[in-house]
């Protein structure tokens, strides 16, 4: 079985007896591992241009949700540098600059502003963590912190 960055990835092939069909030409597809990771192509290629998603080794119409980017759903990508391992937004050419931390082979959970709809990030205070929009100083929004999560019922304004 192969492995990439995502961890065990099923075989590009389709389990014998089993095929999977184009949705417009009806030529049988192949899973292609792709560099913004698995994904299903036509057979038919240059001549149908038809592309699925790839949801646990088989085609999907719709994305796999664990994998997207919180503000704009587009596909996460598992990157690793000098620091560790994190995620990053495949749109940040488009104008989203989102990362996320790893967290055991996933991207970590992330929590929104509910002022201006932007991700929240986790700070340490005086008197200890909170999290704090990451439009700051623009929104100044602020939540105290409970067990490493937001406490969204008691909203505080920042100073």
């Amino acid at each position: 079985m192969a492995k990439d960055l995502l961890g065990d990835i099923p075989p590009a092939n389709p389990p014998p007896g089993r095929s999977y069909h184009c949705p417009q030409c009806h030529r049988p597809m192949r899973r292609i591992l792709g560099k913004m990771g698995p994904f299903w192509g036509c057979t038919g290629f240059p001549e149908c241009k038809a592309t699925l998603f790839d949801k646990d080794g088989k085609p999907s119409r719709t994305a796999d949700e664990r994998f997207r980017c919180p503000v704009c759903t587009r596909p996460m990508v598992r990157a690793e540098n000098s620091r560790g391992v994190y995620w990053y937004c495949t749109g940040f050419d488009k104008g989203c600059k989102t990362r996320l931390s790893d967290d055991n082979g996933m991207p970590a959970k992330a929590y929104r502003c509910t002022a201006c709809g932007q991700l929240l990030r986790r700070r340490r205070g005086k008197n200890g963590y909170f999290w704090g929009c990451s439009q700051y100083p623009e929104c100044l929004h602020t939540w105290p912190d409970k067990n490493g999560e937001p406490l969204f019922r008691q909203e505080h304004r920042g100073e």
